[in-house]
């Protein structure tokens, strides 16, 4: 992303204010955590506009790698569980979802959501902030659409590029990798 080169963030030229006033609602707490509560939170909050699913940690992570290597899935396999609770009220009350269970695999983590959406008849936009690098971009995905992540590492984003995907591509979904648990709350604020 051309606002993210070498942990340098450019800041947003003329950035517009979508809203005087912007209310973020936290749906989880941990990778453990229950969907049945962030929904009580979506229907019963009505002036909600994002609703955070912070899902991973080191933890997590480091599962989430070691079962991707083992041929398993490398984002949260709970997602799809979250979002046929959560995506039909989102949807309806156009309460925009961020959430970091893409772990290392946020692409395929979008993928599950998409097929999900079409098999409720929900037509949404899932984007997704990812680490991107100088030395992966331009690489070819691996053939089942995930990107190549090195011995397991990543890096802290911040929310610069969780603002891109609002600002952009008004998403209805927002998945992200390994990001500072802050960005998924201050990016809102931000757009």
């Amino acid at each position: 992303m051309e606002e993210v080169q070498n942990c340098v963030v450019k800041l947003r030229s003329n950035p517009k204010r979508h809203r005087d006033k912007v209310y973020v609602g936290c749906g989880a707490g941990f990778g453990g955590d229950r969907p049945m509560a962030a929904l009580k939170l979506l229907e019963r909050v009505k002036e909600l506009n994002y609703l955070v699913l912070e899902c991973l940690a080191e933890r997590t992570l480091a599962d989430r790698y070691r079962i991707m290597v083992s041929g398993g899935k490398g984002y949260d396999p709970r997602v799809k569980e979250w979002m046929s609770v959560l995506l039909p009220s989102a949807f309806k009350r156009k309460v925009c979802i961020i959430t970091n269970m893409g772990a290392m695999d946020p692409l395929g983590a979008q993928k599950e959501v998409l097929n999900l959406a079409s098999i409720l008849g929900l037509e949404i936009t899932v984007a997704v902030a990812y680490e991107s690098s100088v030395k992966t971009q331009g690489i070819p995905l691996s053939s089942d659409g995930s990107i190549g992540v090195e011995g397991g590492r990543s890096t802290y984003l911040g929310a610069a590029s969780i603002v891109h995907c609002l600002e952009n591509y008004k998403p209805h979904v927002v998945i992200t990798s390994r990001v500072a648990d802050a960005a998924l709350f201050l990016a809102p604020m931000l757009n």
